[in-house]
């Protein structure tokens, strides 16, 4: 080999540090910028009360997230593993290999924007089990068509929630039913026009005569009647309650872990109810999802929360600290929980690897 040539292992390497340092500086950029917009021009008064907020977090209280994420992790396994053997896999991975793709897949989803980290799920069944990927990728689709499905359920619900509780524009509420009206018939036509759609999919790639998109269009009509299985086999019932269990688990993590920062250090943010604290959540998890290239959604996901606790009347440079805090803390959790994850997959993986040079 010749010295000269440089390694292409050592240069991805070198890219991927590149790639990784440039997140986090935008991340520090996009927080900096916000601090400075919202910030009273105190900085250093401000950042001195950060280690304060920690202290006088109720930590008994925010520990109680660590469990609502296990279960809502618990319960993406499992639904994962319905629509896998919905689709006709003959060996379905069990309930301890799942739960500890899906603690990867969590982790994986909140470092990589715009949900590329979804794609782990897929590598990871298909490398250390052998699932195929037209079957990972149609139970991929369809848990994201569930989640959306299922978040316009709570949309719904909060909608409800604010009708009943105080008075409210009726064009305002008109519109929030209306969109989450048209994200469940979207959701559906998906769902139940997969096979159609896929072949009408196919018949545009055949048009442009690349073998590419060509193979691509045939791979999207797998996938088509991947869901098409899941289908005929009527689970999807099942499994949109599933996903309702997931949205309710996390959001009430989280609301869990908003009480337990805001009652000793905001007050005033104790007092709102919990259909105006989760639509912040919604509006920072949805920031966070931008195709931007942050380092664990530092920057995007405390931007979505200002954004609509700012319509409330808080202060912004109250809610940035909250939410950065919340943030920091949930990462803390899912990072540790996604690591542990990740350590017992490399084991699995490796004990099945070795039994399998045994036999």
């Amino acid at each position: 080999m010749n010295p000269n040539i440089p390694d292409k292992q050592a240069l991805s390497g070198h890219s991927l540090r590149w790639r990784l340092l440039l997140s986090i500086g935008i991340s520090i950029l996009i927080l900096y910028m916000l601090w400075l917009i919202v910030s009273s021009g105190k900085q250093l008064e401000d950042t001195s009360t950060f280690t304060q907020i920690l202290q006088n977090t109720v930590w008994w209280l925010a520990s109680i997230y660590i469990i609502t994420t296990i279960m809502q992790t618990l319960l993406r396994a499992l639904r994962y593993r319905s629509l896998l053997k919905a689709d006709g896999i003959s060996n379905v991975p069990d309930t301890t290999f799942m739960f500890l793709v899906t603690l990867c897949r969590n982790m994986f989803v909140d470092m990589v924007p715009a949900r590329i980290g979804e794609a782990s799920y897929v590598l990871m069944l298909n490398r250390g089990y052998q699932v195929p990927v037209s079957a990972c990728l149609s139970t991929l689709f369809i848990s994201v068509v569930l989640d959306i499905l299922a978040l316009a359920v709570i949309l719904i619900v909060i909608v409800l929630a604010s009708l009943l509780s105080v008075s409210q524009s009726e064009i305002s509420v008109g519109n929030a039913l209306l969109g989450t009206s048209l994200i469940v018939i979207v959701s559906g036509l998906l769902i139940y026009a997969a096979v159609p759609l896929s072949q009408w999919f196919l018949r545009m790639m055949n048009l442009t005569g690349m073998k590419i998109l060509m193979r691509f269009g045939r791979f999207i009509v797998e996938v088509g009647s991947s869901i098409k299985r899941v289908q005929m086999r009527e689970i999807l019932s099942l499994t949109l309650l599933q996903s309702l269990g997931i949205r309710m688990f996390k959001y009430s993590g989280l609301y869990i872990l908003f009480i337990a920062v805001s009652t000793a250090s905001f007050h005033e943010f104790t007092s709102l109810p919990w259909w105006q604290v989760l639509p912040a959540f919604i509006s920072a998890e949805a920031a966070a999802s931008l195709p931007l290239p942050t380092f664990m959604s530092f920057g995007t996901y405390e931007g979505g929360g200002v954004l609509a606790f700012s319509v409330l009347g808080f202060a912004p440079a109250d809610i940035l600290m909250l939410m950065f805090v919340i943030h920091l803390i949930s990462q803390v959790v899912d990072y540790t929980l996604g690591g542990l994850g990740l350590l017992g997959f490399v084991l699995v993986t490796k004990k099945d690897d070795r039994s399998l040079t045994k036999d």
